[in-house]
């Protein structure tokens, strides 16, 4: 009720989306309405996108592959961005399990875990990222912003985005759901797409992202009557139920990126063996006065 009564005075446009979106139906309907027309060409300095080993992606031919897949993997930041993004955050405070009273620089991360007495499980900029020149130009890079826009079928407006460590740490059941580290579901909009970028290398050890292939259009109507209460389900039960055929772990290199629609179940992995930076964006259809982070 509490988180009702929030949402309701926060924006009641958000709440009556908010249990309307996690219906396939709905969300695909909301999307059909819309008309987005790609420009003629683009240019972009900011990422380079692949399909297969070699071939240079279109804008048209990622989103076609998100609508199939729920999700893609193959940009490539160029160095520059990496390098800046990676600047960033070395040199500027970063807060403790996204508490704004506990803010530190990455640095000195032992030292704080020693004065609190405790291992850190993630630490985000908050929103102190917008300030950095490079996350600015992934932000309103042409090319993505075409991939958004032709995934859904509107011109894409930017929501918010997020540049956070997530760290090896032991992780309860509870801190698990809390920090998105059990296949879920978002839902921000009537349909969103979020890009995500590795900015430290990623593989089993380092907490990768996961993807369950295919559940952003095909889902038991019991998982979209609770929407975001996937989160309380079993993974072991989702796998067993969509098939662990479908399972994508995406590793990779700094620089690797990828992007989903947040509807098709997904999770962040626990990091065992080193800590994991990464950054994502999501954009999506209407802006809200409120969102779900």
């Amino acid at each position: 009720m509490r988180s009702i009564l929030r949402l309701l005075w926060g924006d009641p446009r958000f709440l009556v989306m908010s249990w309307l979106a996690r219906f396939i139906a709905v969300r695909e309907w909301v999307a059909d309405r819309g008309g987005y027309q790609p420009p003629a060409t683009i240019d972009t300095t900011v990422i380079q996108a692949t399909v297969g080993a070699r071939s240079l992606a279109t804008s048209g031919q990622v989103a076609k592959l998100i609508q199939a897949h729920g999700y893609y993997v193959g940009f490539t930041l160029q160095n520059s961005i990496l390098q800046d993004l990676l600047t960033f955050a070395e040199t500027k405070p970063c807060y403790a399990n996204r508490d704004p009273a506990l803010p530190f620089y990455i640095k000195n991360k032992d030292q704080l875990e020693q004065s609190l007495g405790t291992q850190l499980l993630v630490a985000g900029y908050l929103d102190t990222h917008e300030a950095c020149d490079a996350y600015q130009k992934l932000k309103t890079d042409p090319y993505l912003l075409d991939v958004a826009s032709q995934y859904l079928n509107h011109s894409a407006i930017y929501m918010r985005g997020e540049l956070a460590w997530g760290f090896p740490a032991p992780n309860t059941p509870a801190e698990k759901i809390s920090t998105a580290r059990v296949y879920h579901c978002d839902i921000n909009d009537f349909k969103t797409i979020k890009f995500f970028f590795y900015l430290t290398e990623v593989g089993e050890g380092e907490g990768p992202h996961a993807y369950i292939k295919g559940t952003h259009r095909h889902r038991r109507f019991s998982h979209q009557w609770i929407g975001q209460g996937c989160a309380a389900l079993d993974d072991e039960a989702l796998v067993d139920i969509y098939g662990r055929d479908r399972v994508h772990v995406v590793t990779g290199p700094a620089g690797l990126g990828f992007a989903g629609d947040p509807y098709c179940l997904h999770k962040g992995g626990v990091p065992y063996q080193q800590p994991r930076l990464l950054l994502q964006l999501e954009f999506g259809i209407y802006p809200y006065r409120i969102w779900y982070f």
